[in-house]
């Protein structure tokens, strides 16, 4: 079956480009880069995962299992990726907002 060794090279792809999303700082560019690889990847990962699943036999069960796993893993590093960067877009509007508080008081 050629679908598990193009899987498992997705998988380590998807992990070490999530990997380097969480190091890279949000204002790079490199993190669009990084997120359009990542998007691709997924894809990908997602065509091989039906044809997995178009004919599944017994023997595939533990291998469809530890994909399960790692497509729940893969979206827990996802959210923690999304969440720091919406921490980051938070506080960068709050700091403004004060930065405009502070520019209309010094107007006065």
């Amino acid at each position: 079956m050629q679908t598990l060794p193009a899987l498992e090279k997705l998988n380590h792809s998807i992990s070490k480009t999530l990997l380097e999303l969480e190091k890279v700082p949000a204002e790079n560019e490199a993190t669009d880069e990084l997120v359009l690889n990542l998007h691709g990847l997924v894809g990908q990962r997602q065509i091989l995962l039906d044809e997995l699943l178009t004919f599944p036999k017994d023997e595939d069960r533990p291998v469809l299992e530890s994909q399960l796993a790692l497509t729940q893993q893969f979206e827990q590093q996802a959210r923690r990726v999304l969440q720091h960067r919406q921490e980051l877009l938070h506080f960068g509007l709050k700091s403004k907002r004060q930065i405009n508080i502070y520019k209309s008081i010094g107007a006065k």
